[in-house]
């Protein structure tokens, strides 16, 4: 998306003579067969399609040079992986990364529990401690920095959307002091070692100021936009618009069949 060895003839155990290598590949293969007759009866007795264990959660305690380095906590932030750039061991190289956006630090709202609407659209719903923030989480290094991209950024919001389209992360919709943010596009160039601010100029109606949605990158190409809630009523429509292709432009797509009821925060 532009923006303007070798294996020795016998193995040696303590105390015991050398074992010839006929017989260690015998007793390998011997292995191999065990263990695929083991596999295939784990496969018999288990149900088709049943339940799996969930993957082990690690706290992982990040690395934070200063106090402002780290996020902190908030809320309707988003988190996107940014991939490698360059080759490893060359000048200029950044490994992989994830890059923290916006997000509230308080709430308040139009009912007596903050933050919470009491009509289905949420109207009048604010956050008093939206940010602009970035920060960015070194994977390799464990290591929290807070940066200060070039450019102007977007303006303090939460619950917006974020999707790396290669080593760029780009902002759309979302909700803040001020209420529904603008529908622009908003990109943050990682390329450089100092990262960049963009405003990216797209042509026509697209799906308009929203939060709550949801925007993918499909096929590393098409950026689909779905759902969310526009400040009146939750959505269900469709918007899509090619990375690749000049000018810029949303398009809103009719797809066949039934699709998902109106939603939002389903990420």
């Amino acid at each position: 998306m532009d923006v303007d060895s070798s294996m020795t003839s016998s193995l040696e155990v303590e105390g015991n003579e050398p074992v010839p290598e006929e017989q260690v590949e015998k007793s390998a293969a011997a292995a191999d067969v065990e263990e695929a007759e083991r596999r295939s009866q784990v496969q018999q007795t288990s149900p088709v399609g049943g339940p799996r264990h969930a993957p082990s959660y690690s706290v992982v305690n990040a690395i934070l040079e200063k106090k402002e380095d780290g996020p902190g906590p908030r809320c309707g932030h988003t988190l996107t992986a940014v991939a490698a750039v360059g080759e490893e061991g060359t000048a200029g190289y950044m490994g992989p990364r994830l890059i923290l956006f916006g997000g509230a630090t308080a709430l308040e709202g139009n009912s007596a529990n903050a933050g919470t609407p009491t009509s289905p659209g949420g109207a009048g719903i604010r956050l008093s401690g939206a940010t602009a923030d970035v920060h960015c989480y070194d994977v390799v290094t464990n290591k929290w920095s807070r940066i200060t991209p070039f450019g102007e950024p977007p303006t303090p919001r939460a619950a917006h959307v974020a999707t790396a389209v290669g080593t760029m992360v780009v902002i759309q919709g979302g909700i803040g002091p001020a209420g529904l943010s603008a529908e622009d596009l908003h990109v943050l160039d990682l390329t450089q070692q100092r990262p960049r601010w963009h405003r990216v100029v797209v042509q026509g109606p697209g799906p308009g100021p929203r939060y709550g949605h949801v925007m993918a990158l499909v096929g590393q190409r098409y950026l689909m936009a779905i759902g969310g809630n526009d400040g009146k009523r939750p959505l269900a429509d469709v918007w899509a618009l090619d990375t690749a292709a000049k000018p810029y432009e949303w398009r809103k797509l009719e797809p066949e069949g039934e699709g998902p009821p109106p939603c939002m925060y389903v990420y």
